[in-house]
């Protein structure tokens, strides 16, 4: 028996853009935020561009990405702001991210609701990625 991988010791790489691109599609449309007075927020036309790779060397999963996202956001039926989250990179969670709102009343709104809410779900990304997809980066002995 020939064994390509001895204790899953070489780089095995696993793109996961595809996955992550539903991911938060599927996190940021599933995202409602209520500010009040029956207004609530949510998002729409997320799209995700960069790279996402799960990969294992010397036995270990590791994760590596660098994702622009975009997103609108809308307030019942109007949209009224966009989010641009320019570099979202697995050793920086300190990203930045980009609200245009012309509203100031609205962006005030936004920023005190809206965003502590999406950095929760930007933070748990990591987490879930490396939990998806380290399990199939084992090769069997």
């Amino acid at each position: 028996m020939v064994v390509l991988n001895p204790n899953n010791w070489h780089w095995i790489d696993k793109n996961t853009l595809p996955w992550s691109k539903d991911y938060f599609n599927e996190r940021f449309g599933a995202m409602a935020v209520d500010l009040g007075e029956d207004r609530v927020v949510t998002t729409r036309s997320v799209v995700v561009n960069g790279d996402s790779n799960v990969s294992q060397r010397k036995g270990k999963p590791i994760c590596y990405f660098d994702l622009h996202i975009t997103m609108e956001v809308y307030v019942g039926d109007e949209n009224v702001a966009s989010v641009d989250i320019p570099e979202f990179m697995h050793d920086d969670m300190d990203f930045e991210v980009r609200l245009n709102c012309t509203d100031g009343g609205v962006r005030g709104e936004l920023n005190n609701e809206f965003v502590p809410q999406l950095y929760k779900l930007m933070e748990q990304y990591q987490k879930d990625l490396l939990a998806e997809h380290s399990k199939d980066l084992q090769m069997g002995a």
